[in-house]
């Protein structure tokens, strides 16, 4: 992090759009701000708080027995486990004692705990009456940063991928909406108007089936009550 620290910028904030290690450099920043490694003050500060009981950097052995199961695709699209040396990345890594905490990935989670964060967020920064984050810093991570549409049609805020009024009227997520994802196929959002929060745990990958989640979605939407 101090080596990445040191580098220029590749454009001026909002300029563009660049998949980075932003979120690894603040987590580098809260240990270095808090005195405490990222993993304790994120247990304190956050999981404890909010009652988030299965989030772990490091997952205890006594929980091992519930780790999904991760599969990928052979060569003809059939589903099969994947294996620990598939692109380098041992789907395990939950398990194996992490000394490093990356702001930006590592963290293992359940659809219960990841719901309450994102209610905690949908409420504004505050659960069961433990303010977490200020009504303003929600409202600024949710809110679009960039001067344009990264993808055509969406904006992103801090943190969050946004529904902008364009991809509002080609989609069902309302504008505002925000959402985004895990490597392994994990999709998440959180939609304010319709007060819904909505979380799809897949652990696949590469995912020649990944339309589900917008069949999911559709079906979300078109079940609602007006």
């Amino acid at each position: 992090m101090k080596a990445l620290g040191k580098l220029p910028l590749m454009f001026q904030p909002g300029e563009q759009f660049q998949y980075s290690l932003g979120s690894d450099l603040l987590g580098c920043l809260i240990e270095v701000i808090s005195g405490m490694n990222l993993e304790d003050f994120l247990r304190k500060n956050i999981f404890d708080p909010l009652g988030m009981k299965d989030t772990y950097f490091n997952l205890p052995q006594s929980k091992a027995g519930r780790l999904a199961t991760v599969y990928t695709e052979d060569s003809l699209q059939h589903i099969i486990k994947w294996s620990p040396t598939f692109r380098h990345i041992d789907p395990n890594y939950p398990l194996m004692k992490k000394r490093y905490f990356a702001g930006g990935a590592g963290l293992s989670s359940t659809a219960f705990d990841y719901a309450i964060f994102l209610q905690m967020m949908l409420n504004g920064g505050i659960y069961k009456g433990h303010r977490i984050l200020s009504p303003r810093t929600v409202q600024l991570m949710t809110s679009g940063q960039l001067d344009f549409l990264y993808n055509g049609i969406d904006n992103f805020g801090l943190g969050f991928g946004i529904t902008s009024a364009k991809s509002a009227a080609r989609n069902p997520r309302s504008e505002g909406s925000f959402a985004w994802g895990g490597y392994y196929g994990t999709t998440y959002w959180a939609d304010p108007k319709e007060h819904l929060i909505c979380l799809i745990m897949t652990q696949h990958t590469p995912n020649t089936h990944g339309d589900l989640a917008a069949k999911v979605e559709t079906l979300v939407y078109s079940s609602l009550e007006r």
